[in-house]
């Protein structure tokens, strides 16, 4: 298994090629009725972006994917004389901050070697799976021995050449087989036992995590969402993060009761006080769901989150 010699992070490097595998396996998906149009419509928006540009006369000749460990993340919110401690689960504080830092950690260490490494969107989790990196949970989640689900992807294209890889067909855990934790702790029926993947246009997470802010469907209970990003549900009970449920969340920002109450309102962004937006940026949330979609989220889900 080739491997970066000096990169310390979980990564597989498959060739380059595999990107239209990937985009042939999501459309097989649909076809075959196991993907819903709406999830594969957000796939092929990252299929419009083509592989990077940045290497010159050289070609894309490889794609590197890395996991960084990452805990849940918790944000405090100042609100009537009290403070609600909200989670948010890995992938999405910090996301772009880290993806970059691994792209330069990536860079320095192929310099000698004459390659180097850019971003690449693509399907990161399927990506994970197929490589080997990853294998699939019962509740769509991509595990990783020693790290649980408790870490988030980066995928490269790369100029580093790639003449044998691993390309599996997408398999799910052995413990899933016999368990039903995260099908009963599911309450919006997207896990579903005996069947693969998971209703993802049921899935509490589209409506409030990676898809930005959306109106929230008639059948989805409010009472259910419980993170400020996402969701943990099925995360928290998997047997397979029993060694990591301990672990503290890392500590990120404390919003007061002012500033909670102007997020709540939902100010343009023009509106929104330096100070506030310093705070976001912090996090990463603007950079991740675009300013105006991440105001928009904050002011549909605290109401929610702070009344329960």
């Amino acid at each position: 298994m080739q491997q970066i010699e000096g990169f310390s992070y979980p990564h597989r490097i498959v060739r380059a090629e595999r990107r239209e595998e990937l985009k042939s396996a999501i459309e097989k998906d649909v076809r075959e009725g196991r993907l819903s149009g709406v999830i594969h419509d957000s796939y092929m928006r990252i299929f419009c972006c083509p592989p990077s540009k940045g290497f010159g006369s050289s070609a894309v000749r490889s794609i590197v994917i890395a996991a960084v460990p990452q805990a849940f993340s918790q944000v405090s919110f100042e609100w009537k004389k009290t403070t609600k401690l909200l989670l948010v689960p890995p992938s999405y504080i910090r996301y772009w901050e880290i993806s970059e830092r691994i792209e330069a950690e990536l860079n320095a260490l192929l310099s000698s070697r004459g390659s180097r490494v850019r971003f690449a969107r693509l399907p990161q989790k399927l990506l994970a799976v197929r490589s080997g990196l990853a294998r699939y949970g019962k509740n769509n989640i991509a595990y990783i021995p020693e790290i649980g689900s408790l870490f988030m992807l980066a995928s490269f294209y790369s100029d580093l050449a790639c003449l044998e890889d691993t390309w599996l067909e997408p398999s799910s855990l052995d413990a899933c087989r016999h368990c039903k934790a995260c099908f009963k702790a599911c309450p919006s029926g997207a896990i579903q036992d005996g069947s693969f993947p998971i209703r993802q246009e049921q899935c509490i997470t589209f409506y409030s995590g990676y898809s930005g802010p959306q109106e929230f469907p008639s059948w989805l209970n409010p009472g259910w969402i419980e993170c400020l990003v996402g969701c943990r549900r099925c995360q928290i009970v998997c047997p397979a993060n029993a060694k990591l449920r301990a672990a503290p969340p890392e500590q990120e920002e404390t919003f007061n009761e002012d500033e909670t109450a102007l997020l709540i309102e939902g100010p343009p962004p023009e509106k929104l006080p330096p100070l506030l937006k310093q705070k976001l940026d912090r996090m990463g949330l603007i950079r991740f769901f675009g300013f105006s979609a991440c105001l928009e989220m904050l002011k549909r889900k605290l109401p929610l989150l702070l009344a329960n």
